[in-house]
């Protein structure tokens, strides 16, 4: 292990990416993120990280990260997902493959929030791309109620604006197939009321307690109505889903994982 602090380089669009990585020192880490994106240029990419020289590296996507960008730096590698070329590979719930470690990724700690009263309308915010599955479910409840959906995702002031504005968070696979919908940490964390689909695995959530569960589009218009009737019938399960999030929190949980990365890596290889 070196001595701290720990230099951690995070890889990936800022967009997609920026909200799971670690953006100020925490832990015995030093961070840098570095948004990297489809094109970008391996050799502009190495020369700037061998100009931070990590400790280690983490891909947050590594599908955009250039081949040989990563050469002669030194540093343990890690990627999310399934990727050839990195010492390790953390998985993410609902896949299934033999990973290293697997958990949801982690929420940036500027993205977290105090749970506050609702609006007397209460306003619903869904976060990912549209897909047929999603847009089946979400159709009806744009028509009907103040549902905001941000399809190609968003970084930095505006998602921390739009977090902001919303009293409701909305969770959904991209398909019909059972997952773990990967913004129900970010929702929870922003204090958010959070309705999601059942999360396959439930990586400890618990429907009704933590967050508001729907299998329908009539479950989730079922939903909304009931919290734009009462929009503080449902405080209590916003205050155990925020309590929840701390779990999450990229300042607690990327130490503890770049700690084991180095460890295992020096003891295995």
């Amino acid at each position: 292990m070196p001595d701290a602090p720990i230099r951690v380089a995070f890889l990936g669009p800022a967009a997609a990416a920026g909200v799971h990585a670690l953006h100020a020192p925490a832990g015995g880490l030093e961070p840098h993120f570095f948004d990297v994106r489809p094109g970008t240029q391996a050799l502009d990419l190495r020369t700037q990280l061998l100009h931070f020289a990590p400790h280690a590296v983490v891909a947050l996507e590594p599908s955009v990260v250039p081949p040989r960008a990563l050469d002669g730096l030194g540093a343990a590698t890690l990627a999310v997902g399934t990727a050839d070329g990195f010492d390790r590979v953390l998985g993410v719930p609902g896949v299934n493959a033999a990973f290293w470690r697997s958990r949801p990724l982690p929420i940036d700690d500027r993205l977290f929030a105090d749970v506050r009263s609702s609006h007397h309308a209460p306003r619903a915010l869904f976060l990912g791309e549209s897909s047929p599955h999603r847009e089946g479910l979400l159709i009806h409840a744009k028509h009907g109620y103040d549902v905001q959906h941000y399809a190609h995702g968003l970084s930095g002031e505006a998602l921390i604006q739009a977090l902001a504005a919303a009293d409701v968070g909305i969770a959904l696979n991209p398909t019909p197939e059972p997952g773990f919908p990967p913004q129900m940490p970010l929702h929870l964390a922003a204090g958010h009321l959070l309705l999601a689909e059942r999360p396959t695995p439930s990586c400890g959530l618990e429907a009704g307690i933590d967050y508001l569960e729907f299998d329908s589009h009539d479950g989730l218009l079922g939903l909304l109505y009931q919290v734009k009737l009462r929009p503080d019938a449902y405080d209590l399960v916003r205050v155990r889903g925020r309590l929840k999030a701390e779990e999450h929190r990229a300042s607690r949980v990327w130490p503890r994982i770049v700690g084991d990365l180095l460890v295992d890596v020096a003891a295995f290889g």
